[in-house]
């Protein structure tokens, strides 16, 4: 199995568990279908050193041309994992990440081919100061 295969289970897997329904405080019925159809494509990736070793609790930002940020910490594994909302245009969405002590050296995005619209990885690569 290809990592990119693994990956995009691991994002087909993370689109589910968006659903849980529920009521939320106060009374008022939560829609979770609702919420689910607003998503745009998932947004994910991993954050590594220059040698591929995985670096945990890094902030990753996605920083679409319009709308708010969205502020994210990469897990154990340096993965991060986020949508943002449909009507935003990926090719307008920067992303950036960083941790103290670290710089920034590369962020590579790559999208299979047809897959715009459901699945974009972006990756970076820390580098210790």
């Amino acid at each position: 199995m290809t990592a990119l295969m693994l990956q995009l289970m691991l994002v087909a897997g993370m689109v589910l568990a968006v659903g849980g329904g529920g009521a939320r405080a106060g009374g008022d019925e939560y829609d979770a279908a609702k919420d689910v159809a607003q998503l745009g494509p998932a947004y994910f990736g991993f954050v590594r050193d220059p040698g591929g070793v995985p670096i945990s609790g890094a902030q990753v930002v996605l920083r679409p041309k319009t709308g708010d940020p969205v502020v994210l910490k990469t897990n154990v594994l340096g993965l991060y994992r986020s949508h943002i909302h449909k009507d935003v245009n990926p090719d307008d969405v920067e992303i950036s990440c960083g941790k103290d002590g670290y710089k920034q050296t590369r962020v590579f995005r790559r999208q299979p081919p047809g897959s715009k619209d459901m699945f974009i990885e972006t990756d970076c690569t820390l580098q210790k100061l």
